[in-house]
């Protein structure tokens, strides 16, 4: 493989009983299959038909592991692993590259950069739950300490930098926040766009405002921020956001 026919981006989707979304999101990225977009599914034995199906339309894709997992973090470490592009990026099943934005993403990529890590808006489709905006748009400062102000279907990562620091599958709500943190701790420079990239649709893991989804939070954020001043402030403030999503 040389460097002209090299990828440019990867794009990494895990999916598990998501026929008609993988379906969805596949075919919204046959415009780009011309563009150095690699695409990678990775499928955790699903049992409702998409096996068979990943099987008999490897076409639609250049790569596609069909085994069991830990969770979607390690599906996305499978993905990360098999990657050929210089850059990565992730989809869930059902969420759409949105064209415009997508292109310039491409353009972007194109002209070479510095950083490591890159953030784009998203589209969040409707329904949309209580307090979940329509955009999401890209922070990278200390604001990440209070909450995760990058949205995962809107960054672009490295390869080489998510293959030394891969995610971390004990969490298995919130470890691309995690990544995000201690990118961030580390001084990782992320450059940051309004451009929406993509259409997210509704639902998702971290998206129910569970008191657990806030026990993981506290949990993960221990590990990077140990001090007891930062434990307490944590520990109140999650607390009233889960008490807010209760009254709101």
């Amino acid at each position: 493989m040389t460097k002209e026919t090299m990828p440019l981006l990867s794009i990494i989707i895990p999916s598990y009983n998501q026929l008609e979304g993988l379906k969805k999101t596949l075919d919204a990225f046959s415009l780009f299959r011309n563009k150095r977009v690699e695409l990678i599914v990775i499928d955790g034995l699903s049992s409702d038909e998409s096996q068979t199906w990943i099987r008999d339309h490897e076409a639609s894709m250049d790569c596609s592991q069909i085994e069991s997992d830990q969770g979607i973090y390690d599906a996305m470490n499978k993905g990360i692993a098999l990657s050929n592009g210089k850059w990565i990026m992730f989809f869930g099943t059902g969420d759409l590259p949105k064209k415009d934005g997508f292109e310039f993403l491409i353009r972007t990529l194109e002209k070479g950069l510095e950083s490591e890590v890159l953030a784009f808006g998203v589209h969040l489709l409707p329904p949309r739950e209580s307090g979940v905006p329509e955009f999401y748009q890209p922070v990278w400062n200390s604001a990440l300490k209070w909450r995760n102000t990058l949205h995962h279907q809107g960054v672009i990562y490295s390869r080489d930098l998510l293959r030394n620091a891969p995610y971390d599958i004990k969490f298995k709500v919130l470890a691309d926040y995690h990544l995000h943190l201690r990118l961030w701790k580390r001084g990782v420079k992320c450059m940051c766009f309004d451009t929406v990239i993509s259409e997210v649709a509704p639902g998702g893991v971290s998206r129910k405002f569970t008191y657990s989804l806030y026990r993981e939070e506290r949990a993960m954020k221990r590990t990077l921020f140990p001090s007891m001043q930062d434990q307490i402030a944590q520990h109140v403030f999650t607390r009233l956001k889960w008490l807010k999503k209760q009254l709101f």
